[in-house]
């Protein structure tokens, strides 16, 4: 026997700032690829190559084997550092860059209706409303609570799965998403 799923499903939320920082969270991970991960193994590993010819130029011009030791662990503590520094200021970039995000979006933090039916999705807020057809939807991932409907490969439709008011609800909504992209987008 399969369960019954609705013609239309509405649900009307709030988004708080941890919604939003964990949104940007499965976004980061979304959009950085392999290439980001080789790059900070690259830098990380290109550390002990630097530190070894500091090392080597100090043992040519020096004939005390102790402080040749301390170049090379000296240049590897400032790489080693300098590593770290940039990851932080990263971080510190990432985090601005969201509170600009957030700021910059009107009515951010007020209450939005999200409408699914068989023609797509509508979102409608205090002073906007936006339509899209379940086409326009490349794919839909649940998780870290929230429900993401990915309208293009870096937009999606964000909503908690708090605002369903119970999982029953939350997983027929997950199931109504799941059968209108599987009809647009047959496997």
């Amino acid at each position: 026997m399969s369960d019954f799923i609705p013609d239309r499903i509405a649900v009307t939320f709030k988004m708080t700032a941890d919604d939003y920082a964990r949104y940007f969270t499965v976004l980061s991970r979304h959009q950085s690829g392999r290439a980001d991960l080789y790059a900070y193994i690259a830098a990380l590993l290109g550390a002990i190559p630097v530190a070894l010819l500091f090392r080597s130029i100090g043992a040519r011009r020096l004939a005390d084997s102790a402080a040749v030791e301390l170049i090379g662990q000296f240049s590897l503590a400032a790489f080693l550092l300098g590593t770290v520094a940039i990851v932080v200021a990263a971080l510190v970039a990432r985090r601005i860059a969201v509170r600009r995000h957030i700021a910059g979006t009107l009515n951010a933090f007020e209450s939005k209706t999200a409408v699914f039916d068989a023609t797509g999705v509508t979102l409608t807020g205090q002073i906007s409303q936006a339509s899209w057809r379940w086409v326009a939807v490349s794919r839909f991932t649940s998780g870290s609570g929230l429900l993401l409907i990915w309208i293009g490969r870096s937009t999606a439709v964000v909503i908690p799965r708090r605002s369903f008011g119970n999982n029953r609800a939350c997983e027929a909504a997950e199931a109504f998403i799941r059968a209108r992209l599987r009809e647009v987008h047959p496997a």
